[in-house]
């Protein structure tokens, strides 16, 4: 995991170098955004079940240029129970349009991967359509957000099988007076499912700071 957190920052940083010089050199508008979740897993097959949960630590990057965006996503963390353990990976890569002030459409992969001891990686990859849209509650200081994706492609790799998934997100987001920064705290629920029955479910509440230039 030691490995995957310094690639991990190594790729990040590198998109994050990449953006600010396209910052720089364009009208692009570049923000960026850490976190930390606390989750729970679900997994279910049959009739046996397996509740794990813990924290993860997500960073973000997210560039705009009039009505096109781009987002970009990385998480990891670790999930545990009375009997088992769980390392979590997890990640997007999305480019999107903003059809209204409000409502932006998105296009991409979403990649969930599990890392047990002494069994192989169990990742899910979904190519994900999604739609999110915001609102002001209190104008110019707390907006109400949601984001709902539908996977219309997907694959799980241990077994080896074609996948479908969903998921949505919700919460609030408040911008602090005279600063760039915006704080979020959001609920989000997504699950995997095979055709067998088998299914992977998360939730959990996130709390996040994002630096958005003005």
């Amino acid at each position: 995991m030691n490995r995957r957190l310094m690639l991990a920052c190594v790729a990040v940083a590198g998109t994050l170098a990449v953006t600010a010089r396209l910052h720089a050199q364009s009208p692009w508008t570049v923000g960026f955004g850490a976190g930390a979740a606390r989750e729970i897993l679900h997994s279910r097959f049959g009739s046996a079940q397996t509740r794990l949960s813990g924290s993860l630590l997500s960073m973000e990057a997210l560039a705009t240029r009039r009505r096109f965006v781009a987002r970009l996503r990385y998480g990891q963390g670790h999930v545990t129970s009375d009997t088992a353990a769980r390392d979590v990976v997890q990640g997007e890569a999305l480019v999107g349009y903003q059809a209204r002030p409000w409502l932006a459409l998105w296009l991409g992969p979403r990649a969930r991967t599990f890392v047990a001891s002494g069994l192989s990686d169990r990742r899910w990859l979904f190519w994900s359509g999604a739609l999110s849209a915001r609102g002001g509650i209190f104008p110019g200081r707390v907006d109400g957000f949601g984001e709902l994706w539908q996977g219309f492609s997907g694959s799980v790799n241990r077994p080896a099988a074609s996948a479908s998934g969903r998921g949505v997100e919700f919460g609030l987001e408040a911008t602090l007076p005279k600063r760039p920064l915006r704080l979020r705290l959001s609920y989000l629920i997504e699950q995997g499912r095979l055709d067998d029955g088998r299914r992977d479910t998360v939730e959990g509440f996130a709390l996040a700071v994002r630096y958005v230039p003005r």
